[in-house]
């Protein structure tokens, strides 16, 4: 006679009950964009611990390469980088038809209202300013992704 099988909340679980089974979740991708080698290797660090899949990228162009090859489930990008800065990085996710509904968060050091409001304006889901706390950024990362 065999067991019956029933799936429940990410286990399987067997009638008998003496088995069980964990289902491995599905990992979330971010892709961050930040020209700043430190902020960008610790933040990747952390967000790899909390159990996110992490891309980095160190400038806007390199990050819209990635964007098209990866297509994450969500975007971080910094505002402010030489070439193609995040408001460009966000204009042309947002152009584009395969990767126009990935969520897209800022992080950056602009904190004047004038920033924070063309931010929200320009199509981002959320906006954050350094120096940011680790619990303000996955609080922003969950809400984004819920």
């Amino acid at each position: 006679m065999m067991p019956l099988l029933f799936f429940k909340q990410g286990h399987f679980l067997f009638l008998a009950g003496l088995v069980k089974m964990t289902c491995p979740k599905m990992k979330k991708t971010i892709l961050l964009i930040e020209d700043n080698t430190e902020i960008l290797d610790n933040t990747t660090e952390i967000l790899t611990l909390e159990g996110f899949n992490v891309l980095g990228a160190n400038c806007g162009e390199q990050g819209l390469k990635m964007v098209m090859q990866h297509q994450p489930d969500l975007v971080i990008s910094d505002i402010q980088m030489p070439g193609i800065n995040g408001y460009d990085v966000l204009e042309n996710i947002r152009s584009t038809e395969a990767t126009k509904n990935i969520p897209f968060i800022f992080l950056t050091a602009s904190a004047q209202k004038e920033d924070i409001e063309k931010g929200r304006l320009s199509g981002a889901h959320a906006y954050l300013t350094k120096p940011f706390s680790i619990d303000a950024l996955l609080s922003a990362i969950q809400k984004v992704l819920a």
